[in-house]
């Protein structure tokens, strides 16, 4: 395979986006097919990229979540359609707002920023439809993008900062809308993670450290930015588009708090490591190592789109053609998309510029990482056709 066109399309980003350092790793049935990393990790100390960097999952720590929970479902731990009251019964009793207001939740997902609320706390009923696993997975559960809310605040003033306990206090958020109802970026995979260590007795990390790091051979994925070490000296610049178009270097500050892990956002991973988690899912829940992490039929169940019944206009905005699965965006309409990747096609990405790609059909794996916010929409649509040019 000639894969030109990928590393042409790599090539644009670094002039025509100004992305300061990228890596890009290719895998079919378990066989690196294409590697190409490029610019700076560092561009003030002028530290060229050398492929063992470490990056911010930011938003992909979510499909690691996803699988650690759809592998204690095949342990019957729970169903889809379980209240989270049965586990964590803090959410039983949920306020929902009659109308939304503020906050741009499309800007918030692609530039990373927190704190963006989108709901009125007046006008305040209770929630008709009780919260259940499904809404967390398919983000349908009317929370919003805010961990600093007054409740989290003051828990981590009083000492109670473990994920389980600060998950816990999103229970006291007003949903913006009638649960199940709509698609809203949300912070649905933190109270996921909370819920996974309910269901498996072990913190989120070290749970997802035994079932899925450990059998696929991960060595450098693991929760929070390290402050010290070799892998401090991994980690690549990171950096935000600045008003001038250029990089402006900026500094990690979205980790509440390093005891807590969120399964939404606060992984770090390098592009080795990722690439080897989304082969296991190209090739049926096996990766490389021979190690099965999760089935074929979880993986089906994943990618299926389950947000056909709900208003999901602000996906469509964001992603033409593509629906919503388990934690995924997934390819329903290519009509839609423009997008030579076959239906089923999913992953999802990271507000520092990561994307992920799983392609079961064709047991082919992509991941993209760079350290740099606020990045091009169109881009993960101009990579995933490059890929696709360059396959025979």
């Amino acid at each position: 395979m000639d894969f030109a066109n990928l590393k042409s399309c790599m090539d644009v980003f670094l002039e025509r986006d100004h992305v300061p350092g990228l890596h890009c790793k290719v895998y079919k049935k378990h066989e690196e097919i294409f590697d190409y990393r490029a610019g700076m990790s560092d561009l003030e100390a002028q530290k060229p990229m050398r492929g063992n960097e470490i990056y911010k999952c930011y938003s992909m720590t979510k499909m690691i979540t996803c699988i650690s929970a759809l592998q204690l479902m095949e342990k019957n731990e729970f169903l889809l359609n379980d209240q989270v009251s049965m586990y964590l019964p803090e959410f039983e009793t949920l306020k929902v707002a009659e109308t939304e207001s503020g906050g741009n939740e499309l800007e918030t997902v692609a530039t990373g920023k927190e704190g963006a609320t989108f709901t009125s706390t007046e006008n305040v009923r209770i929630a008709k439809t009780p919260l259940t696993v499904r809404h967390l997975f398919t983000m349908s559960s009317g929370l919003d993008y805010n961990r600093r809310t007054p409740a989290i605040v003051a828990a981590i003033n009083e000492g109670r900062t473990s994920t389980r306990e600060l998950a816990g206090e999103l229970s006291k958020t007003v949903l913006g809308f009638e649960l199940g109802t709509r698609y809203r970026y949300s912070l649905s995979h933190d109270v996921l993670g909370a819920l996974v260590e309910v269901w498996s007795g072990m913190t989120l990390g070290d749970y997802m450290e035994k079932n899925i790091f450990k059998p696929l051979g991960m060595k450098d994925t693991f929760f929070n930015v390290p402050q010290s070490g070799e892998r401090k000296e991994r980690l690549a610049a990171l950096y935000r588009k600045g008003e001038d178009g250029f990089p402006k270097r900026t500094e990690a500050t979205d980790c509440l708090i390093d005891s807590y892990q969120s399964g939404g956002s606060d992984l770090c991973s390098c592009a080795e490591d990722y690439v080897t988690f989304l082969d296991a899912l190209a090739c049926g829940g096996v990766g490389k190592t021979g190690k099965r992490i999760i089935s074929p039929a979880s993986i089906a169940l994943m990618k299926t789109d389950h947000s056909a019944n709900m208003d999901r206009s602000a996906l469509q905005k964001s992603m033409p053609g593509y629906g919503f699965g388990l934690g995924v965006r997934t390819h329903i309409d290519k009509t839609q998309s423009g997008a030579l990747s076959p239906l089923g096609e999913f992953g999802w990405d990271g507000s520092g510029g990561g994307f992920s790609l799983v392609d079961t059909e064709n047991e082919l794996s992509m991941v993209y990482f760079q350290h740099y916010s606020g990045w091009q929409r169109r881009s993960r649509y101009e990579m995933t056709n490059a890929l696709y040019s360059c396959l025979e």
